[in-house]
This record gives structure tokens, C-alpha cells and sequence, in this order.
């Protein structure tokens, strides 16, 4: 008997968790279909997004979402901001027994979508509590790949990632960031 109530407990415990996170017309729209995906593209799509919010969908998704029918909630093409162009501006950090310094610093990025690639340069890091290959790279600057979700823009090296990765926030026409294992802050405005 004892076992007998603890299984039907448990049993509406379960019901009850994972309904509680489902309004009337989640269930009204999952009820309708036969089928938990529209596709072997949708099936794909969600399980890339399984970690969201936020969700990461190309335009290609959202034109297959369009013309396959997918269901489960709004999908809408993301917001990413513009980061195309030329920016300019200053770095702030330490040098040498942790004396402040301040340079300039200088971004040239294109973009495609969330997607895209550029230089980055910081000026005068020789001493710089900034990462080996920003000083190595020098005048010449460090390519890098990037990408932006929402107004967050995340640079990373083009050749291996663990040799630079910084985080900027987006701003309209200003940005500012910070490289990881780094106190240098750099602030950037886009040039017209």
C-alpha cells in the first residue's frame, strides 16, 4: 500500500513539473500536431537551441521555419547589433608594477549576420597586462573572428581561440570590453 501511494505521488509530481511550464496554447499548439517536429530541420534546429534562451538561428533558419512550418512558439529572426566598420578609441590597463596606462586602440570588423571577422589593435602593449599575442601582433593587430548576440560582441583569434577572447558590449556607436584574464578595458566609438 505504502509503495502503491509513493508512485502516485511521484507520478503527479511529474505531471505537475512539467506542466507548469506550458500555457493553455503551448498545449493547444503541440495538440494539434502528430508529430513533435515539423522536420528533420526543425528536429536539428532544436537541439542546437536546447541550452536557449537565447536562440541562435541563422536566416536560413528562420526561411526553412518559414516554408516547413515549424511550430512551438514565435519564432522571430534575432536582433544582433552592427558592428561593421571602423572603430576607434583607447585601451586602459597596468604596465610594469602595476603603473596605470593608456593607449590607443582601434577595431576594423565586417559582418555578416551574427557572424564575421577583423583586426583589432592596441597601441604601445609592450609591458601590458594585455594578451601575449596583442603584444606580439603589435601595430599590425590581431585578426580575429567574431560573433554578436543581441548587443554582445565576443572576439576571439582567428587561429586558435585560447590566445585571445574579449567581450564587448555594443552600445549604439560605442562599445566597450575586456579581453579574459586581462584587466585592461578598452573603449571604442565607430569612426564615420
Amino acid at each position: 500500500m505504502y509503495c502503491m501511494n509513493l508512485r502516485i505521488l511521484l507520478l503527479g509530481g511529474a505531471l505537475v513539473a512539467t506542466s507548469a511550464c506550458v500555457t493553455s496554447q503551448e498545449w493547444a499548439d503541440w495538440a494539434a500536431h502528430p508529430a513533435h517536429f515539423a522536420s528533420g530541420d526543425h528536429y536539428a534546429f532544436s537541439m542546437k537551441n536546447r541550452f536557449a534562451p537565447p536562440i541562435e538561428a541563422t536566416p536560413d533558419d528562420v526561411a526553412l521555419a518559414r516554408e516547413q512550418g515549424w511550430w512551438g512558439g514565435p519564432f522571430e529572426e534575432p536582433s544582433v547589433a552592427d558592428v561593421g566598420g571602423r572603430w576607434t578609441g583607447q585601451w586602459h590597463g597596468f604596465g610594469v608594477f602595476d603603473w596605470p596606462r593608456t593607449a590607443q586602440a582601434e577595431a576594423q570588423f565586417t559582418q555578416q549576420g551574427s557572424r564575421g571577422e577583423g583586426r583589432l589593435v592596441l597601441a604601445d602593449t609592450l609591458t601590458a597586462d594585455v594578451p601575449e599575442v596583442v603584444s606580439i601582433e603589435g601595430l599590425q593587430g590581431v585578426r580575429v573572428a567574431l560573433k554578436v548576440n543581441g548587443s554582445t560582441l565576443v572576439v576571439k583569434h582567428e587561429a586558435n581561440g585560447h590566445h585571445l577572447k574579449g567581450v564587448f558590449k555594443v552600445d549604439g556607436d560605442r562599445m566597450v570590453g575586456r579581453f579574459e584574464g586581462s584587466t585592461a578595458r578598452i573603449v571604442l566609438v565607430r569612426s564615420r
